[in-house]
């Protein structure tokens, strides 16, 4: 009877440690990611966020970042811990995927590859270009990005932050810049309406993911 319980409480053992090593190992990045947004809370000039444990981001390198865009379903958050309009739209993103149990939410931060351009004396001037891996990835969302605001020429494509983008089979089928049309200071938290709102608008997005809605109209 003895050697029975041993034998059973040493299996309870190791499959506690099973499960707790496969918690850690696949939450890995969940605990990253909030720490990296959290850290920033009771900072000067940073709205407090709070960011759930239990996000299934996963950070992505660029390879696996277009190698999503080509054949992959899920969310993409392209985003950086010091941006403002990241730190409201994010809770509410990450509460969206939750709500429709979204498995794959990739997170890459562009901003140290993306370009910075301005016009002068009616000139395009680069005050810093872009990676190549960026202009592959603006190439990629090319049709979905809006223009580089302030030059004067609609060809010329830009990423935003936060940005967030919906996959389908490899195939874009949403995408949405920063929160709401009715925000205009992104230091101040988003309104309970805001909030709605744009939660509405990341539902509809994933519900094309889901091909429940027709992606050229609303659902």
């Amino acid at each position: 009877m003895k050697k029975k319980i041993i034998i059973i409480a040493t299996i309870v053992v190791v499959l506690l440690t099973v499960g707790i090593t496969y918690f850690i190992i696949n939450n890995k990045d969940s605990i990253k990611f909030k720490k990296e947004y959290e850290k920033l809370n009771n900072q000067k000039g940073y709205l407090d966020i709070t960011i759930p444990s239990d996000n299934n981001v996963k950070y992505a390198t660029f390879d696996e970042l277009m190698e999503f865009l080509n054949s992959g379903t899920g969310i993409l958050y392209l985003g950086f811990p010091e941006c403002p309009w990241c730190r409201n739209a994010l809770p509410v993103l990450l509460e969206a995927a939750k709500e429709n149990e979204i498995q794959n939410v990739y997170y890459f931060n562009a901003k140290p590859i993306r370009d910075e351009k301005e016009l002068k004396d009616g000139k395009i001037i680069a005050k810093k270009e872009g990676t190549k891996e960026y202009y592959k990835l603006v190439d990629q969302l090319k049709d979905y990005l809006g223009p580089y605001e302030g030059l004067e020429d609609d060809s010329i494509k830009r990423i935003y932050f936060p940005t967030a983008v919906f996959v389908m089979g490899g195939k874009v089928v949403g995408l949405h810049v920063g929160t709401v049309d009715s925000q205009e200071n992104p230091s101040k938290a988003l309104t309970k309406k805001q909030k709605q709102e744009l939660l509405d608008i990341y539902n509809q997005n994933i519900n094309k993911i889901y091909g429940t809605c027709d992606t050229k109209s609303s659902c």
